[in-house]
């Protein structure tokens, strides 16, 4: 029978496994009171039944017939073990774990590791990968934006001064160097700006609502 297993360190151990565990029940439609469902994304092409137990220690989600995922948390880790009836269940079990930690995890990421029980040998999920590189990626491209937007205006002025410095030096001794002092107070007005968006937009993010997945969660059956 094959299996997978992850070790996740998270001082939120237990507030992820009720959740997860209270996320599948919803999704089984209650799991044992309604016999078949279909549910949505990887699962959409197959009818899956579920149902799951748990404490705040350890629960148990089984998904029939592909199989049962058991979770086990503890101060500083929550650790998943999965057993499928084949490599198929297996796959699916593993997504659908990975994701829904993902998605519960928005404001701290978690970093989920699968591998086979006795090996070091790792097997990456490929959607885990993309979310978590997406995210990482975010403050990055938005430093890029600014930057290219401090550029663009950088060469504006640069190109105004040329067109500009070449009319007004042979008039005036002084232009020249009111020109490049008006030049210099708009590109620090401009990279001003583009930082203060920048930091309002972090701010705005920090403080916008919790989700459901950062709300406490009660205990489980």
């Amino acid at each position: 029978m094959p299996s997978l297993e992850a070790h996740i360190e998270t001082e939120r151990a237990s507030r992820y496994l009720v959740h997860f565990c209270k996320h599948a029940t919803a999704m089984g439609g209650r799991g044992a009171h309604v016999p078949r469902m279909r549910l949505h994304g990887a699962m959409s092409s197959h009818d899956v039944r579920i149902d799951a137990q748990w404490s705040d220690t350890e629960g148990t989600v089984t998904l029939t017939p592909w199989g049962r995922c058991v979770l086990r948390a503890d101060e500083n880790a929550l650790s998943v073990n999965i057993e499928a009836a084949d490599e198929n269940g297996l796959r699916e079990i593993r997504d659908i774990v990975t994701r829904d930690l993902d998605r519960f995890s928005r404001r701290d990421p978690l970093v989920v590791t699968w591998s086979r029980p006795g090996t070091d040998e790792a097997v990456p999920t490929a959607e885990a990968e993309g979310v978590a590189s997406a995210r990482r990626g975010i403050p990055r491209v938005l430093m890029s934006i600014q930057g290219i937007i401090v550029a663009i205006a950088g060469v504006l002025v640069l190109v105004l001064h040329l067109g500009l410095a070449g009319t007004f030096l042979s008039t005036a001794p002084w232009a020249g160097l009111a020109i490049n002092a008006v030049l210099v107070i708009v590109v620090v007005k401009v990279a001003l700006i583009a930082v203060f968006r920048f930091r309002f937009r972090l701010r705005r993010r920090r403080r916008a609502p919790k989700t459901s997945a950062d709300a406490p969660v009660g205990e489980g059956r």
